[in-house]
């Protein structure tokens, strides 16, 4: 469901979104983005009706094995990208080409892995398994990223006080987001519905309850919670702790509101099939299945793994903001810190003005999002070694700026603080994605910039020469790209003027009841100097001078 009004707004965030991650889709090789191989082969399988294959211990590696299944699919799409991938200086160009062949049972370490996005897009490489059926997978995933994407912007347009939770959204679809939802890896999608689930849930479950109809917020976060759940393995984690942040400490009254409504309650039994699925699924199939080193080559204490996994926080935000390819292919090292400071002040902000309610919700998100995965990748460090990376995390931890972005626009800052904050961000974090798809587009061409005789100077940063292109050409990504950016960075930049546009929200026709007489007191205690935030575009008194 996309909200009623908008409708021009949606389309060209849709739009701008669909073309930064179709830049990605249309420039990388197979195999290219993370563990492509293993999920194309996944994709057709699923679509082949192999949904529940007997669970087995694979090799995919020189002594890399791991928990899987075999799939029957065509021989050529059993080609990772072994010649290239572990060697930065080696072009894309040694990889066979994407082709079909007789049918072989092909080992994949995502053989286990819920069925769901790999049915929604895998059908055009199942019918062509080559560049053109490899493609019009990818840009599936691309759309159905965008519109979740486009889906939060009108809906935060209509809920964020003064459009400062728009720049929580920008900080939220990081460049790492972009690779991955141009991509056949459900990650993307993924870490799509944690932005949903917060962008709706925030402004529902945070803000005062009123008159005003907010199906729309409903179906924004049920979308997202419901998706979120069985898309990968740590889904039901993710969703379980994004609705402890946002549901405890809550107020009893406000609860009761909003469980009068019938919309709610089926979003409600929704999402609770969505996760009793998504857990069923993993014990089932053995998705959490580890299948130690025959070697025994892994030998860490648990102090050790512990202070290895502490220590690997600034890798851990690389992934976050962007690291494409096998993980070597990186921007300067500014790009990084440009995304990484504004989310900080954000979130620092927020904990420094907020109650003590916000502080809890930011600590079961930081809980959530690195100290689980830490815990588990340290109790399994001698199984799998260190696999963890920040791109796990994001599903959960893209929380934290909206929620950062929520608390500070209604405690510290007025309309015009929170709109220039808003433009900040659009000129500090848009030139990252750009940055990093040319970097990508030359390590893929010509090898990373690095090597016994690396060519100085810019020229060896051309994403136009190479021994290996993309069939469809080289410059179509970047204009892809370009205009991708320049649509979002008009729309962010004017993202907060544009809520007068949209009018008053959609009125339930079949709302139940009116809110409860304890609501009353609720708004004011939510509100300034005597004026309530039920309607997050009221202007209220400047608080900063």
């Amino acid at each position: 469901m996309k909200p009623a009004g908008g409708r021009k707004q949606w389309i060209l965030v849709f739009l701008g979104f669909f073309l930064v991650f179709s830049a990605w889709s249309v420039a990388a090789p197979y195999d290219a983005p993370p563990d492509e191989v293993q999920h194309g082969i996944r994709a057709v399988g699923v679509l082949s009706g192999e949904i529940v294959p007997k669970p087995a211990q694979i090799i995919w590696g020189v002594n890399n094995a791991g928990a899987g299944a075999y799939q029957r699919v065509p021989e050529g799409l059993f080609h990772p990208a072994r010649c290239w991938g572990f060697y930065p200086d080696q072009p894309a160009s040694c990889q066979e080409p994407l082709s079909g062949g007789k049918l072989i049972d092909a080992p994949t370490s995502a053989g286990r892995y819920n069925p769901l996005y790999y049915a929604a897009v895998g059908l055009p490489l199942k019918l062509w398994p080559s560049w053109g059926g490899l493609v019009l997978s990818r840009l599936i995933s691309s759309a159905l990223s965008a519109a979740l994407l486009a889906w939060a912007f009108i809906s935060l347009l209509r809920w964020s006080r003064y459009g400062l939770m728009l720049a929580g959204l920008l900080a939220s679809a990081t460049p790492m987001l972009a690779h991955l939802a141009g991509a056949v890896n459900p990650n993307g999608l993924e870490i799509t519905a944690g932005i949903a689930l917060f962008c709706g849930g925030i402004p529902l479950l945070l803000g005062a309850p009123g008159s005003r109809s907010k199906s729309s917020l409903v179906w924004l976060a049920g979308t997202g919670a419901v998706l979120l759940a069985p898309l990968r393995s740590l889904g039901p984690l993710w969703l379980g702790c994004a609705l402890v942040a946002l549901l405890i400490p809550q107020s009893r009254t406000h609860l009761q509101h909003l469980w009068s409504q019938r919309l709610v309650r089926r979003w409600t039994y929704g999402i609770a099939a969505s996760l009793a699925f998504a857990v069923a699924w993993v014990f089932i199939s053995k998705a959490g299945e580890l299948v130690p080193p025959a070697d025994g080559r892994f030998h860490y204490g648990l102090a050790q793994a512990a202070l290895i996994y502490f220590a690997s926080w600034e890798i851990f935000l690389q992934g976050m903001v962007g690291v494409a390819g096998w993980f070597d292919i990186f921007m300067p090292l500014p790009f990084y810190w440009m995304w990484v400071c504004p989310v900080a002040a954000l979130v620092i902000f927020a904990l420094t003005v907020g109650t003590w309610k916000d502080r809890w919700r930011f600590f079961v998100l930081f809980l959530g999002g690195f100290v689980a995965p830490g815990i588990l990748q340290v109790s399994q460090a001698n199984v799998t070694g260190f696999i963890i990376g920040g791109r796990y995390m994001l599903p959960l931890l893209v929380g934290m700026p909206l929620l950062g972005a929520y608390i500070v626009e209604r405690r510290i800052l007025n309309a015009k603080q929170s709109h220039s904050m808003t433009k900040l961000f659009c000129l500090l974090l848009v030139p990252s994605h750009l940055v990093l798809l040319i970097y990508a587009m030359v390590r893929w061409q010509r090898g990373a910039y690095r090597g016994a005789h690396p060519q100085p100077g810019l020229g060896r940063l051309n994403p136009f020469v190479g021994s290996w292109h993309p069939p469809t050409g080289s410059v179509l990504p970047l204009v892809a790209m370009v205009i991708g950016l320049a649509v979002l960075t008009v729309m962010f930049w004017r993202g907060p003027a544009l809520a007068a546009a949209l009018g008053d929200p959609e009125v339930e026709a079949g709302q139940e009841g009116a809110p409860a007489p304890e609501a009353t007191a609720e708004r004011r205690a939510d509100s300034t100097d005597g004026v309530s935030s039920e309607d997050p575009r009221v202007p209220l008194p400047d608080r900063v001078s």
